[in-house]
């Protein structure tokens, strides 16, 4: 086998920075004051330079390449492996030698901003033992607040809007907030439109951070209206934020410090969906009664909303991709999985317990 040497010391730390990474995982501290702002910061900034100046998402183009290639290889394996060409045991050399600097590479540029101190203690919010009450309570205020941005809002108003101008606009929600939060400082934004986004709706993405070049990408098949929230969600990422709870939390404090009437209204509609289905889990009849409160033109933008998904719908997303997406959140510390998207709830009915205001 060609270049066995190298490979086979490659083999063996993996095992070795498993160890490394689980003693370093094991103190939160360390991963937020050395990883978080230190190294991610500083790695992250650097590739946002280099890729902020496109237009097009370089990450999503590389994985594109990527993804075909190893289609390319797993093929050829296999007819290799059936001509006796090669073993399966020369295959699994192959593979973890190979896995060895990829999870290294992951590890350093992403895996361990699963580990650093959560949000709720650098926010001092207290997530301890959620009642009913305080989520059926906190879904009233978000269907009123939805109402009445929504309200705000001329047609003229969104059809006048553009993904551009978003993008341009949704650093400002940042810059206000890092003046309470200052581990919120975000610059050198680098915010595309995903490249193959019909691909991605496929898979039910509607927004991936790339962490290989610092790449907030948002999928062009969303309405107006919800990308801002899609947008701040990336950006949220793009800081070190890999909880996607936490992401969405921040996405909501952003856009609702954000001056333009569409992000204040995105704050709301990004998230009172989620209460409602919380509130669905606790009394599905007063779901609904809660859900009949909010306005024609809310309830027509999620209609809008999905039929444009619902197209897309497909049972590779239901039965391999989000599986697949569920099983990679629960093994990098998100307990919940998929369902940790709507966690977010929680964080905000600590936002409510402490009074925190705009």
């Amino acid at each position: 086998m060609k270049n066995l040497g190298w490979k086979i010391i490659s083999i063996i730390l993996l095992p070795i920075q498993f160890i490394v990474f689980k003693i370093i995982t094991s103190n939160e501290e360390w991963v937020e004051y050395y990883y978080s702002r230190g190294f991610f910061k500083i790695i992250t900034h650097f590739l946002r330079i280099i890729t902020g100046w496109t237009s097009f998402s370089i990450g999503l183009i590389l994985v594109y390449i990527l993804s075909a290639f190893l289609v390319y290889l797993i093929i050829k394996s296999i007819f290799r492996i059936r001509k006796k060409e090669v073993s399966l045991r020369q295959i699994a050399t192959n593979f973890f030698a190979y896995l060895s600097p990829v999870y290294l590479f992951f590890m350093l540029t992403w895996g361990l901003a699963y580990h650093k101190k959560p949000l709720e203690k650098l926010l001092n919010l207290n997530t301890k033992n959620i009642q009913n009450q305080e989520v059926i309570s906190l879904c009233k205020v978000l269907i009123d607040s939805a109402n009445v941005t929504r309200a705000r809002i001329s047609e003229s108003k969104l059809k006048e809007q553009t993904f551009e101008k978003i993008f341009e606009l949704a650093p400002i929600g940042y810059a206000n907030l890092e003046a309470r939060y200052t581990f919120l400082n975000y610059t050198t934004p680098s915010i595309k439109k995903a490249e193959g986004s019909n691909l991605l709706a496929y898979m039910s993405t509607s927004g991936v951070y790339m962490f290989p070049t610092g790449e907030a990408n948002v999928n062009t098949n969303n309405m107006i209206y919800d990308v801002p929230y899609v947008t701040t969600h990336e950006m949220a990422h793009q800081l070190g934020f890999a909880s996607e709870e936490e992401a969405n939390y921040l996405a909501y404090l952003s856009c609702k410090n954000n001056p333009d009437p569409v992000f204040q209204y995105s704050a709301y509609y990004g998230t009172v969906f989620r209460a409602l289905n919380k509130v669905w889990e606790i009394d599905s009849t007063y779901s609904k009664t809660l859900f009949d409160k909010l306005s024609p033109a809310v309830k027509a933008d999620r209609e809008k909303e999905r039929q444009v998904w619902k197209k897309f719908r497909n049972p590779i997303q239901v039965y391999v991709v989000s599986p697949f997406y569920d099983l990679f959140l629960k093994s990098n510390g998100q307990e919940q999985g998929s369902r940790s998207y709507d966690l977010v709830i929680d964080l905000m009915v600590a936002e409510r317990r402490k009074g925190l205001k705009k």
